[in-house]
């Protein structure tokens, strides 16, 4: 799915995304998900912590 959501990322500079999700069969929520991953993932929060746990 990867793959498929880069390539309407790029693509969506010449072609609507509703366009482009119905010619690669993926649902808009799909890729609007996949960017916001994206877009959080440069945000950078800062490395993920470790569950915490509790000591007895």
């Amino acid at each position: 799915m990867s793959t498929i959501c880069r390539f309407i990322h790029v693509e969506k500079a010449n072609y609507p995304v509703t366009l482009l999700c119905k010619a690669m069969k993926t649902a808009r929520s799909t890729y609007y998900a996949w960017a916001a991953g994206i877009e959080a993932r440069e945000a950078g929060g800062g490395p993920i912590r470790p569950w915490p746990t509790r000591s007895r």
